[in-house]
């Protein structure tokens, strides 16, 4: 028992039913919640332009109008090829209809081969069949494209926020003066993960190109959709480009066989990999501090809670709560500790008392 009367066991379950309430409110809210999560993203992306263009000396109307020009822009620009590409892609899949079925006869004749029967085996190739994987990221795709049918409640949402922008700096300046530690929580998360977003985004950019010059090179069908996917698959560590390398390997080998397929695999490998293993640690130093597991935990609970976008924006989600409230409350910061990369030695004191065993 703490002072509250209230057991470990019984904080633990109203804390679950807590959760599965708040889980449930924003599942039904994600129609809202999305639009402006995603602005905040988008504004965290390009606030560097923003505050660059401020300590030029630039006036303010100026800066917000070519922050906000180049907001409107860029993701014009993704929105309408994104919306065509998928059409195309939709209408592709149907053409390579005879490979499709060859590779599903294939898989049935090997699993028939390991003493399959007939229909499990049938059943089981159905899981493995290209065409499905690729109707499934069209399918995802046109979803995450569809959620952004609240465009205006984005725009609107950018708009003040970078009105904010302006006086957000003063404010958090003055509440650190009076020693708000909250505040200063909030204000060091929001550097990290500013920082974080903005160099994601370059360095996802840069992946992007070099993605589409090389699937332009490699004859891969539908390269600047398959580029622009890995940009946006770059915003979830860990597995977002090995997510990325899938379909223009199957197409790939669909268009011109397993070598160019493979050619296409270890090329999406090296040119991603690169960038998340060498140029992001290179600017961002260790980034932020969440365990693998919680990528793909964050990646699965919130895609089901907020939908398609809920993969790329549920890294940032997951962050917030791990440091604003969980490291925030004495009792509960082992959690946020354990949802963490952990010490990559074991702190002083347990090795002292190692080392005196």
């Amino acid at each position: 028992m703490n002072q509250n009367g209230l057991s470990f066991t019984l904080r633990f379950i109203i804390g679950v039913a807590a959760l599965g309430i708040a889980l449930a409110v924003m599942n039904q809210a994600a129609g809202f919640i999305v639009p402006l999560l995603l602005a905040w993203i988008i504004v965290l992306s390009a606030s560097p332009l923003f505050y660059w263009l401020r300590d030029k000396k630039a006036p303010g109307w100026l800066a917000f109008v070519v922050t906000f020009v180049a907001i409107l822009s860029v993701g014009g620009f993704l929105i309408v090829v994104l919306i065509i590409a998928i059409d195309q892609l939709f209408e592709l899949i149907p053409t390579y209809e005879e490979e499709l079925q060859g590779i599903k006869d294939g898989v049935d004749n090997i699993l028939i081969g390991l003493g399959v029967g007939q229909e499990d085996a049938s059943s089981t190739s159905q899981l493995f069949d290209p065409g499905q994987v690729l109707s499934l990221y069209a399918a995802l795709l046109a979803a995450a494209v569809e959620s952004l049918s609240s465009i205006a409640l984005i725009i609107i949402a950018i708009i003040f926020m970078l009105i904010e922008a302006f006086n957000m700096p003063s404010k958090i300046a003055t509440e650190l003066e009076l020693g708000n530690d909250y505040v200063r929580r909030l204000s060091e998360f929001s550097t990290n993960i500013r920082r974080y977003v903005s160099i994601t985004t370059w360095v996802g950019l840069l992946t992007g190109v070099l993605d589409t010059v090389f699937f332009i090179i490699m004859g891969v069908p539908l390269p600047l959709l398959w580029g622009i996917l890995a940009f946006l698959l770059s915003y979830i560590p860990v597995i977002g480009f090995w997510l990325a390398a899938v379909p223009p390997t199957i197409l790939a080998y669909l268009e011109s066989g397993p070598l160019a397929a493979l050619v296409v695999f270890v090329g999406i490998i090296l040119i991603n990999g690169m960038a998340d293993e060498v140029l992001k640690p290179k600017f961002m130093g260790e980034g932020l501090d969440l365990a693998p597991i919680m990528v793909i935990f964050s990646v699965t609970i919130w895609s089901a809670v907020l939908g398609p976008l809920g993969a790329i924006l549920g890294v940032p989600v997951t962050m917030i709560i791990k440091e604003l409230i969980l490291e925030a409350d004495t009792q509960n910061a082992w959690i946020a500790r354990l949802m963490g990369k952990g010490d990559p030695e074991p702190p002083p004191v347990a090795a002292e008392e190692e080392t005196a065993r």
